[in-house]
């Protein structure tokens, strides 16, 4: 079909209105679709950079076998996947705004930092409109948004001059389609437009047929788009336009958008005007399914910057590279890039997934210089060439190099000078839970640990701080949780306690009781709680008539931190310490006067609901993220006595556990 055919069969599209009619299902060809905008040697590099949000991968996939969306059906199209790698650092919400700071970033949650659609937000990393600008001063950027959640996103590149055209659509499509339409007339060089209105049908309705006819307006108001790229080939032969289609994220069953790292969730569409996407599925049905670490092999949406880029010949040099995502018109890409740090913070182990045919060696660099090669093949490397003479938190920035293809991942190690494991810690120590693959108490103190139901069998994770770690699994019975059971009066008959333990989970839950005794249907009700708040943020309770709290300690999500409550009746004081192996040690105490402190132990018996409250249904009926949820717990430990800071410090910083106190 000739490119003038396309222009005078969208001639009539006068008013912006009319966007919807232009690629319809009409089969006639001289009223077809147009092809797919072929690369050609073109100096003038452009992009056309397209969102399709609420358009599941699945609802494109049905709707391209029978024919319904002619225009997304001319370009390379693959299953892709967002949300960070699950149970990593890098996890993140599969939501809008998190999902479009990964597309804009190349980057994860754990460096751009927007976990939520709270507004207001703006990456802390360099977007693709700060790169572009960076290194093509000249270039012209400009971007319309659906939402005007991520028009509030981008506000900050257009106050500091990386982004010349900026419009919030607020919700209306025909917008969207008609600010990109006018900014590839006026020869922008990357136009960036998210259609957003599917999003809302899904979620209005479900998958319906409202939902179907909206996806194919969608379709046809991106044929426009790529006519519009089209007639511009034609009229300036230089220009080599890349087209970009993504989705941020992932639907549930219903339509819905509630964040979780579900296989449906962290589905999302990729696609390109190129004949090959690196690592693209050609056998859909083989990641058919529950999520699996095979689909990281997939491309995700921490590609779509780095292959903009890519192609405005605008990446970072391999030795400042720092994206996630690699390139996806490369014949080799590094993926699912993540780095550990040894409880001792004295190595980080670094591990990679490569997709396509490596050519030469895997080259290492931790801050901008090389520090290690490797065979092509290689998957992993453990680092132990660092030191350092400060203490604090360190951040280290490690790229992995083969070829072309470059991922960049982060680590932080906290430098303190030696701390031992303080033989005092054996001192009142009355209950100790190493966890390594059972529940048993090796201090013989009386304490047990069972599920509620009494039938719930436990798991353990075998990446646990010591050894194995408790993976203490809530399910969505109302009474599928586990209690640690201490003998009965403890609580009345010592002056002063200390509760401590390492702790574990992805942070995405919010009011969920970690370790308490209480009804936590409200904190004024008496007992204990140590409790995890979106944020991700720890929060401890007291009370007995009174309440005390404290709250807003902030820590790491899918990494081990280190928790301690202590309670001490002679000085009227609680203190909660939690060491973090990025925000490093925290300390913090509060008086008690005013609590009764005879009320303490609770009302339902002589346990402590883990990942539960007192009553072990609180997960289920009033958490303000209800249901089945994770935690993980490594050497639960509890003291007749309240522990020194030194005491806590050791505990979180020696590397050790308590059990090696024990002959």
């Amino acid at each position: 079909m000739q490119v003038w055919k396309w222009k005078r069969w969208c001639a009539a599209l006068a008013a912006l209105g009319a966007l919807a009619g232009c690629g319809g299902d009409d089969k006639n060809d001289d009223d077809a679709a147009p092809p797919a905008v072929q690369p050609g040697g073109a100096s003038a590099a452009k992009v056309l950079f397209i969102g399709v949000d609420g358009l599941t991968y699945d609802a494109y996939r049905q709707s391209v076998a029978d024919k319904s969306l002619p225009n997304l059906a001319q370009l390379t199209s693959t299953r892709a996947w967002t949300g960070g790698v699950t149970g990593g650092v890098t996890q993140q919400p599969t939501l809008l705004v998190p999902g479009w700071a990964t597309l804009l970033t190349g980057q994860w949650a754990d460096q751009h930092g927007v976990r939520s659609n709270a507004a207001s937000q703006a990456p802390k990393t360099p977007t693709l409109f700060q790169r572009i600008k960076a290194a093509k001063p000249a270039a012209r950027t400009a971007a319309a948004f659906n939402s005007p959640l991520l028009a509030s996103l981008a506000g900050y590149d257009r106050a500091a001059g990386y982004l010349q055209s900026l419009t919030d659509c607020a919700g209306v499509d025909d917008c969207v389609a008609s600010q990109a339409r006018d900014r590839i007339t006026e020869g922008y060089d990357v136009v960036v437009a998210q259609f957003g209105a599917s999003e809302n049908a899904a979620l209005t309705a479900g998958f319906g047929a409202g939902y179907q006819a909206t996806i194919r307006q969608t379709d046809a108001a991106i044929g426009v788009l790529l006519a519009q790229v089209a007639s511009r080939r034609a009229s300036n032969p230089d220009e080599n336009w890349l087209v970009v289609v993504a989705s941020s994220h992932g639907l549930d069953r219903t339509g819905g958008s509630d964040g979780l790292q579900q296989s449906l969730n962290k589905t999302t569409l990729l696609a390109l005007n190129r004949p090959q996407l690196l690592g693209g599925s050609a056998d859909d049905a083989a990641v058919d399914g529950i999520w699996n670490s095979a689909w990281y092999g997939l491309p995700s949406a921490a590609d779509a910057t780095p292959t903009v880029l890519a192609h405005l010949g605008a990446l970072p040099a391999a030795g400042q590279y720092d994206m996630a995502g690699a390139a996806l018109t490369e014949s080799v890409a590094l993926r699912r890039a993540a780095s550990r740090t040894s409880m001792d913070n004295k190595s980080v182990s670094l591990n990679w997934t490569r997709v396509g045919i490596p050519t030469g060696e895997v080259v290492i660099a931790r801050d901008g210089k090389e520090i290690a090669r490797l065979p092509g093949t290689a998957t992993d490397y453990v680092d132990t060439g660092f030191s350092f003479t400060t203490e604090g938190v360190h951040e280290l920035n490690y790229t992995i190099a083969v070829g072309n293809a470059v991922t960049a991942v982060r680590a932080t190690v906290v430098y303190t000078a030696p701390v031992p494991l303080l033989p005092s810690l054996r001192t009142g120590l009355t209950m100790l839970f190493p966890f390594e693959g059972n529940l048993t108490d090796i201090a013989a103190g009386g304490g047990a640990i069972t599920p509620y139901d009494g039938t719930q069998a436990p798991a353990f994770a075998n990446q646990g701080v010591f050894g194995k770690m408790f993976q203490n699994q809530r399910t969505g019975d109302p009474i599928g949780a586990f209690k640690l059971d201490y003998p009965a009066g403890l609580l009345d008959t010592v002056t002063a306690f200390t509760i401590g333990f390492w702790y574990q989970s992805d942070g995405t839950a919010n009011d969920r009781s970690i370790l308490g005794n209480k009804d936590y249907n409200s904190g004024g009700n008496p007992g204990i709680t140590i409790a995890q708040w979106a944020g991700p943020e720890l929060r401890f309770n007291l009370a007995g008539g009174t309440r005390v709290d404290i709250n807003g300690v902030k820590f790491t999500p899918n990494k081990p931190v280190y928790v301690a409550m202590s309670v001490n009746k002679t000085t009227k004081t609680m203190s909660a310490y939690v060491y973090d192996p990025e925000l490093g040690f925290i300390s913090r105490s509060t008086p008690t006067a005013a609590v009764d402190l005879t009320k303490i132990a609770g009302l339902f018996g002589p346990h402590l609901g883990l990942n539960e409250d007192g009553k072990g249904t609180y997960g289920v009926c009033c958490a303000g993220t209800k249901g089945p949820y994770t935690m993980y717990f490594d050497d639960l430990a509890f003291w007749s006595r309240a522990l020194t800071e030194a005491e806590v410090r050791s505990l979180a910083l020696s590397g050790k556990s308590v059990s090696e106190l024990f002959p």
